[in-house]
């Protein structure tokens, strides 16, 4: 699968190296080709570099990787999302370190406003780079939600997420992203008094 990677900071090189070590085909769209630090993660891990609007053009899966303040920049790179899947890991913080949105509204669903079109699917945002890289503590898979509207969509990010090595949870329509948004700011607070290296596990009978 042909996946660009939009933004190279902890959580989009930890998604690249999870997935070309899956055989994905991976391209980090970014602002500065040249950069020593991108070059260096997409040698390490056989992946490409290319301008945000070259990465997008044929890319099977989009990932947003960048802060959330960034994502109406990466929405003009690309005159028509029409049926572009797009997996949303941004987390809509401000100032002050406050969520921007309450449970009438989500960062997903606005993101789905800025790429008119497209097929949004929220994942990837309530966990460390850390464990990204080692999803299975003692045996046990961790668990990482994944939701949105369009179920093919849905299809391929449970893949992608299993792929990492997680337990997919469908946590159901994009407007769950509401819900899951929260649970972003819960890991950040616990990680104050746990460490970093800590996951959240869906138990069920």
């Amino acid at each position: 699968m042909r996946i660009a990677i939009i933004g190279t900071g902890n959580i989009g090189g930890g998604l690249g190296r999870a997935w070309a070590a899956k055989g994905h085909a991976i391209t980090f769209g970014v602002r500065h080709v040249d950069d020593a630090d991108t070059t260096a993660l997409a040698r390490e891990i056989g992946a490409s570099v290319a301008t945000i609007p070259a990465s997008l053009a044929d890319a099977d899966v989009i990932v947003l990787a960048t802060p959330f303040a960034a994502v109406p920049a990466v929405a003009a790179a690309l005159p028509d999302w029409t049926g572009r899947l797009v997996i949303d890991c941004t987390n809509p913080i401000g100032p002050g370190f406050q969520l921007l949105h309450g449970h009438t509204d989500s960062g997903s669903e606005t993101v789905a406003r800025l790429l008119p079109g497209a097929r949004v699917v929220k994942s990837f945002s309530a966990q460390g780079a850390e464990v990204l890289a080692h999803p299975v503590y003692d045996g046990v898979p961790a668990s990482n939600f994944y939701c949105g509207d369009d179920a093919d969509a849905k299809a391929v990010v449970k893949q992608l997420v299993e792929d990492v090595g997680f337990e997919a949870i469908d946590a159901g329509g994009l407007a769950s992203a509401r819900y899951l948004e929260p649970i972003t700011m819960l890991w950040i607070t616990m990680s104050r008094t746990l460490g970093r290296d800590f996951a959240f596990k869906v138990l069920r009978a």
